[in-house]
């Protein structure tokens, strides 16, 4: 049940009425039935593993709160091990047993063997690396003892249950929603400021999903799935767009979770930050997936060293995060690749930092000017377009192709004679995902420039003008976003993580 589905906004309408009317006691265990219910109505098999990965981390940071305040103080970090084992075994064994056994057999029959086995395909529980994850910061955080564990088992069940961000994130922390849920009875429902501002949320995820998203999806799904018959520019035009699908559909998903949330009195980490406007790839990851990238950064790259134990260290210790990225992202080497290759970009940027400074100064280039920041945008975007293309690729030999001919079967002149109308998009749709991408443009630039998101935009504006914005945000969804068969529409990338 995507949100995208007429049955969610049902859904979510009678959770809603139901909670909005609940004395403070009841709200918790409502949600958390709702939660529940949430994952099941997906297969009752994600029901179960999120069952038990509740469980797990529920024991595990009981037994590591009552060991720092006893005598087996000195056993923690080995209960902190072996439930980290347990929560990340059962990720892997459902998420990469499976490419394990294939790329064995693969590896067995290059060295002069003759096996052929079928490894039977583990249904992959929904959400299940979001709420992992969050379950193995909770536990990390205590103990750190940066928080105490919970011992309200309904709270904590309700911290990685809670499913409007359940299937697609952010990558919650415990010091902040546990904390929203343990305060529950504080939260003030009826409220016209926060209902408006979680409703415009969601409309802006509906839009970036349903208008951008889904119709980008078609003429991605076109090229990528026929790339042996284009040339360099379909291909090139493919890629950009992916890279515009990936993040409509991503940061859709995202908005939809906070809008969601908020409308329930809750406050979310925000996940997105105008990222195809960064300047570097380092600054990409500030501002792309923040609730992963930061967990990665707290909870890995800084126990590992960092940048505390020399520049060497560093990007080894950077290589691995990212690496352990890609693979996060899907049981597939394009995605370990596409780690690579970000980790590869960083440490190439790192190394000749202090050199290209030097040539701006010998050169005397204003490392200020508008022109110049644009250039490095514009790298920064081509640069993370080439490796979107991994992450689309079906496998290694087909994004290795994909990019041999974008770079070789040269055909500059498609631009000009109509051949972008045939990819799948009439003139009419491709009109309409130019219009999308450019409205996209205005709001994030404009993100970019006053540091303020979407929904602050637009309160700062007079009362018609939001009223307004509000309209012709529900008029172009409904009247212009992708539903049914002859768009094909697409689940959600991330909800298969």
């Amino acid at each position: 049940m995507a949100y995208t589905d007429f049955t969610f906004f049902f859904f979510f309408l009678l959770v809603a009425g139901v909670y909005f009317v609940l004395p403070a006691r009841g709200r918790r265990v409502w949600l958390l039935a709702a939660g529940l219910v949430f994952v099941a109505l997906w297969n009752v098999y994600s029901a179960l593993s999120l069952l038990g990965v509740i469980l797990v981390s529920y024991l595990g940071g009981r037994l590591l709160d009552h060991a720092a305040h006893s005598s087996a103080s000195k056993h923690k970090k080995t209960i902190l091990a072996v439930f980290l084992c347990l929560l990340f075994g059962f990720l892997v064994i459902l998420k990469y047993t499976e490419l394990a056994a294939d790329t064995s057999v693969k590896v067995l029959n290059r060295l002069g063997g003759n096996i052929t086995f079928d490894f039977p395909s583990l249904l992959l529980p929904v959400g299940l690396s979001f709420y992992t994850f969050a379950a193995a910061g909770y536990l990390i955080d205590v103990y750190r003892a940066s928080i105490p564990a919970e011992t309200n088992p309904v709270s904590f069940s309700l911290f990685l249950a809670f499913f409007p961000n359940l299937t697609a994130g952010p990558i919650e922390r415990s010091g902040n929603l546990l904390r929203q849920i343990q305060n529950i009875d504080k939260i003030r429902l009826w409220s016209y400021k926060r209902l408006a501002s979680g409703t415009l949320t969601v409309l802006w995820g509906y839009f970036l999903k349903l208008v951008l998203a889904d119709r980008a999806a078609i003429l991605v799904n076109e090229v990528f799935d026929g790339f042996w018959n284009y040339g360099s520019t379909e291909l090139f035009i493919g890629a950009v767009v992916f890279s515009l699908q990936i993040y409509g559909d991503f940061a859709g998903g995202s908005y939809m979770a906070l809008g969601f949330a908020e409308i329930l009195g809750f406050d979310l980490i925000d996940n997105f930050n105008a990222p195809y406007f960064s300047k570097s790839i380092k600054e990409f990851w500030r501002r792309w997936h923040i609730s992963l990238s930061s967990w990665f950064r707290d909870y890995l790259y800084i126990p590992l060293g960092g940048n505390r134990r020399g520049e060497g260290r560093k990007y080894l210790n950077m290589a691995i995060v990212f690496l352990v990225c890609g693979l996060w992202h899907g049981a597939n080497w394009t995605f370990l690749v596409w780690g690579a290759i970000h980790a590869l970009y960083q440490l190439i940027g790192g190394l000749t930092r202090k050199k290209r400074m030097a040539l701006y100064q010998k050169w005397k280039i204003d490392t200020a000017s508008p022109v110049f920041r644009g250039l490095q945008t514009l790298c920064t975007f081509l640069l993370t377009t080439i490796a979107w293309i991994l992450f689309r690729a079906n496998s290694l030999q087909e994004a290795g192709l994909y990019l041999w001919r974008m770079l070789t079967q040269i055909n500059l002149w498609e631009v000009m004679n109509g051949t972008i109308y045939e990819l799948g998009l009439d003139v009419t749709e491709m009109n309409l995902l130019f219009i999308a991408v450019l409205v996209v443009f205005l709001v994030d630039y404009l993100r970019y420039k006053k540091e303020k998101n979407f929904v602050q935009l637009v309160k700062t504006q007079q009362f018609w003008v939001r009223a307004l914005i509000a309209a012709a945000l529900v008029t172009v969804i409904l009247f212009f976003g992708c539903y049914g068969s002859r768009f094909g529409e697409s689940a959600f990338i991330y909800a298969e993580f």
